[in-house]
Formats: structure tokens, sequence, C-alpha cells
């Protein structure tokens, strides 16, 4: 799909539209590719066996995502690692710690208080003027991901300016005074969270302990400092990339009027299906890294796979969610309802898998649904595609930039 420039909508053979987000290096073969580098790398294309990697946590740890920093000691030996790049017991500890938060019941809790935000948000969206999608729906996942992590400030603007400030791609132009003030304002964002936001609940719940993430790792014995690394990367993993999933479905769904049609006729198990498609074709992660502790021995199409310790392997998520073996026909369609193997999630790795695998991907999904359907109950005029960046983090995409207006009702 190479509607970035000109916002045209494409669609493959089956009549699916196809995906908008491309690299110049995507690639969906061979398998596996030896990279060059200083040290070994191997990237990894098939479902498969990027599964298999995935699932194999005693031979990998986490290499992605800055985990070297944390691994290598350059963030300082007093700093607790979070629960991102933990292996092992303390790994496994964390997570169980977390789960009850992202449990079905729990999360299905929330349901009347999101549609609530939603609503309250998408008001927002009006007949005589553009509003910036990217904007309001991080300020949905802003709201959502602080009730569970227990940031008492989320509907505050503040709160807003200083993660999209914190999480903002480096100025094209570092040395421009645009470019200067934005690295200085960046280079600050974490201080003003943590004072701002962070320090404040943190003392309530010294105070008084509530039902959230902050409350239950003051229990665990977590230093300050430490709860803040957890708040920045539970921040990351369910404000960020929510924003992406809503920007970019909704990019999809007033690009294509059928696409737009059907999710609207859709009941709720097909609007949730519709979204995972979604981000199986778009997934916000491009990529994940491991690297091996050991030697691994993977099980290829094309016979074992060697792999020695030492290697990062760097898993494609682009490249594992469409392959044409596991999904089927027009692997890069968004064809919602397609067949799937029992095993297979319909977002396929967009959330990892293994160990790792994102905790909070039912409310993600639940989350994404309730806005898109809040928000198209109107109808809507785009003023054009969104502005699409690329992280070198995640290597996936940063969509802002998505204006739309509401539509007067008609009459009659």
């Amino acid at each position: 799909m190479t509607a970035i420039a000109d916002g045209q909508t494409r669609t493959g053979t089956g009549g699916c539209p196809v995906r908008k987000l491309t690299q110049p290096d995507d690639a969906l073969a061979p398998d596996v590719e030896p990279l060059a580098g200083p040290a070994p790398r191997l990237r990894v294309r098939s479902f498969d066996l990027a599964r298999a990697v995935l699932r194999h946590p005693e031979a990998t740890r986490q290499a992605g995502f800055g985990a070297d920093g944390f691994h290598g000691g350059t963030a300082g030996a007093s700093i607790r690692p979070p629960v991102l790049y933990l292996e092992g017991d303390a790994h496994h500890a964390q997570r169980r710690a977390a789960a009850r938060f992202f449990a079905p019941r729990t999360v299905e809790g929330y349901r009347d208080w999101m549609q609530e935000t939603a609503d309250r948000l998408v008001e927002q969206v009006r007949t005589d003027g553009w509003t910036d999608l990217s904007r309001l729906s991080m300020q949905m996942a802003v709201q959502v991901a602080s009730r569970v992590i227990g940031l008492d400030r989320a509907a505050a603007p503040g709160m807003h300016r200083r993660l999209d400030a914190f999480f903002e791609p480096p100025h094209r132009d570092a040395r421009s005074p645009l470019g200067r003030w934005r690295e200085a304002r960046r280079g600050t964002a974490m201080l003003r969270f943590y004072l701002l936001d962070v320090k404040p609940a943190i003392r309530a719940r010294r105070r008084r302990r509530r039902d959230d993430l902050i409350s239950r790792l003051l229990d665990d014995g977590f230093s300050d400092v430490d709860i803040l690394t957890e708040c920045v990367t539970y921040a990351a993993a369910g404000m960020v990339t929510t924003r992406e999933l809503i920007t970019v479905a909704t990019w999809h769904l007033l690009d294509d009027d059928a696409l737009l049609a059907r999710y609207r006729a859709g009941d709720r198990a097909e609007r949730l299906a519709l979204v995972e498609e979604v981000l199986r074709v778009e997934p916000v992660v491009g990529h994940l890294l491991r690297r091996t502790v050991e030697p691994l021995t993977l099980d290829g199409p094309d016979g074992a796979v060697e792999v020695p310790a030492g290697t990062v392997v760097d898993i494609d998520v682009r490249a594992a969610n469409a392959d044409a073996r596991t999904v089927g026909k027009e692997p890069l369609g968004l064809c919602p309802g397609r067949s799937l193997p029992r095993s297979v999630p319909p977002a396929l790795l967009a959330f990892g898998d293994g160990h790792h695998k994102c905790p909070g991907a039912p409310m993600a999904v639940m989350e994404a649904e309730i806005f898109l359907s809040t928000l198209l109950r109107h109808d809507l005029a785009a003023a054009g595609p969104p502005r699409v960046r690329w992280s070198e983090v995640t290597q996936g995409y940063d969509l802002s930039a998505l204006r739309v207006r509401r539509l007067p009702r008609r009459d009659g």
C-alpha cells in the first residue's frame, strides 16, 4: 500500500484494502536472513519461526526497546529494571503481580467508564473546525492506562503534553531553533512527568492504597524511581501504541466506504475482529529483538536453523504477520473474518508472544473499538492522510495530524 503520500485507497485482488504503511526494506522472504554487522544478527520473517523464538525464555532475553542499557549497567545499578526487561523468576513475579489488572473480568468492568470517556472526548469533534484525531486518541489512551497505573491527573492537559513531549520523535533538524527547543522540552519531560504526575500519585498511595499498579508496586517495596520506570514502561505500552492503533484504524475506515459500512453494520464481535485485523496488517511495533544466551535450534521449513549464543534475532513482525502460510490469501489485505489456525491469535504477533506478550492486549482492543464506534456514529470528513514518521526504537510508525471534522447532519 502506498497511500502515505497521496491518501488514495488501494485494494488487493480480492477487494480488501491493503497495508498503507510501508518501508523501503519491507520483504516477506527469505524466512531467515543473516544481517551485516559487528555481532551475529538474524532477521526472521516466518511466523512459525518468530513465535518459536519468542517462546524460548530460557535461551533468549529482551534485546529491544533500549534493553541493553539496563542489561549492560548504563542505567545505574540502583535502578530496578522494568518488567519489559526482566527475565526468569523476577519477570514471572512481576507479571503475576500485574495480571489481575488485565484479567478479563477486570477489563470488562472498565467498559462503561471507557464509553463515558469516549463520549466526552468525541464531543470535541465539531462541524466548524478540524480536530487532530491523533491527539484525541492519545487523550483516550492516557486516561485508560492512567486508571490502571494509578496516575490521578490523567484528564489534565498538562499530563498529555508532558507525555507527548517525552514520546515525540527527535526533530529532523536538531540544530534549528525549533529543533533545539523541542529537544530541550523532551529532555525535561521525564522530570516533569515524575514531579507533577508520578510523585503526587505515589504520595497519595503511601497514605492510602488503591486498586492500581502503583499501590501494588509500593507493597512490593519499589522505590519512587523504580515506580517512575514502570510508569514510563506502561505509558509507552498502553498509551502510545493504543493511540497509533486508533489513528491507523480511523485512517483505514475513512479511506474505504465499504470497510466503514461493514464496521458500522457489524456487532461488537465483528467490530473487534476488524480492529484486530487492522493491527495484524499495520502492527504498531514493527520489530521485536531477542538476544540468545545459549545456542538455539529452530525447526525451519527447510530444515534446522542453528542460532549461536550471542546472536541478536530481529523478528520482523510486519513480515511475520503477513506470512501467507499462516494467514492465507491476500496476506497484506485487510480482510476481517479471515480463517486462521486455532492456535493463532487474530492480531498474530502484533502484541508479541511468549512470556513478554503484552498483558494489556484485550484492554487495548476493547478501548479502540469503543472509541472508534463512538467516533463513527457521526459522518466525518478527513483533511487528508496523517503525517507518518518511523520510530527507531520500535521500528514502527508514529502518526500525527490526522485531522477530521464532523459533517452536518442531513435532514430527512
